[in-house]
């Protein structure tokens, strides 16, 4: 797509998914338009251009239509499922409150950067082909305040996600574990550690069974880690202290005459227990 166009910051609570499905009887194919017409988007959306109003009605009438298409003839039934009593595609007023087209596409961004797959999208009741909140934050920074989300909501409009009712205090922590792109979408990462550092919500920072699971997520997840735990000495001192856990090549009958081979092919590893001027180290390389 030619036009450059939009980041909507969207709201998950809203209308959001690309993959919402609508009612017509528009008969109507993006990729034809794009692929064999060669259309621009700004051949049938032009108003976008110019758009700073989330509310403006950005989709095509049939004057539109018929710039490109000749009005005597071409048949209602080529573009409406109902030729006698065609009914207009239904405009969408319930997005977002505050977005202006112009001013993403002054900064050229492209259509599909927020419309993913609309070239590709063949009918209309594929869907609305609108961007997520995620889609929003690849470009846009997490508000530092509520007050900086009202950018594009409005005041009067709850910002609240369905899913953080009842018992979301006790749940989320589960829910952050396989789905913290979201919680990035709104929540700094400060937000999380105001609570969770030191003596945490019902001491329950993790899952139940995290204890039994956490070295796999570290190994897959390091830099998560350290976003509460600021250093290794939290591991170091629950590792050789509290539960003394040693890594199972440490328990090897000649670790001691082969654990410099290992130190060389992943030193890092070494080093996120063993740090500089470590006694365990300094009893033999002194």
């Amino acid at each position: 797509m030619k036009m450059k166009i939009i980041a909507i910051l969207g709201f998950m609570g809203l209308v959001l998914a690309s993959a919402i499905n609508w009612d017509s009887d528009l008969i109507f194919s993006h990729k034809f338009h794009t692929e064999e017409a060669d259309a621009n988007c700004n051949d049938c959306h032009a108003k976008a251009a110019e758009s700073q109003n989330a509310a403006d009605d950005l989709l095509p009438d049939m004057e539109t239509c018929y710039n490109c298409h000749d009005e005597e003839d071409t048949d209602c039934t080529s573009c409406h499922k109902n030729g006698e009593e065609p009914v207009l595609l239904p405009r969408i007023n319930n997005y977002i409150t505050h977005f202006s087209h112009k001013a993403h596409i002054d900064r050229d961004t492209e259509c599909e950067t927020c419309h993913s797959g609309i070239s590709a999208k063949e009918f209309v009741t594929e869907g609305m082909h609108l961007p997520t909140m995620e889609t929003c934050m690849n470009c846009h920074d997490v508000p530092q305040t509520t007050e900086g989300c009202y950018l594009c909501h409005d005041k009067n409009e709850s910002i609240i996600p369905a899913n953080h009712m009842e018992n979301w205090k006790r749940s989320h922590g589960s829910y952050a574990e396989t789905g913290s792109e979201n919680c990035n979408s709104c929540h700094q990462k400060s937000y999380c550690i105001d609570c969770h550092q030191g003596d945490n919500l019902m001491n329950q920072s993790h899952p139940a069974e995290f204890i039994l699971t956490h070295s796999a997520s570290y190994l897959t997840r390091e830099s998560s880690c350290f976003t509460c735990h600021q250093n290794t000495n939290y591991c170091i001192e629950c590792h050789t202290t509290i539960n003394y856990i040693v890594p199972i090549n440490h328990s090897a009958p000649d670790w001691a005459s082969q654990h410099a081979v290992e130190a060389r092919i992943d030193y890092d590893r070494c080093t996120v227990c063993h740090t500089s001027g470590d006694d365990a180290c300094i009893q033999c390389h002194n």
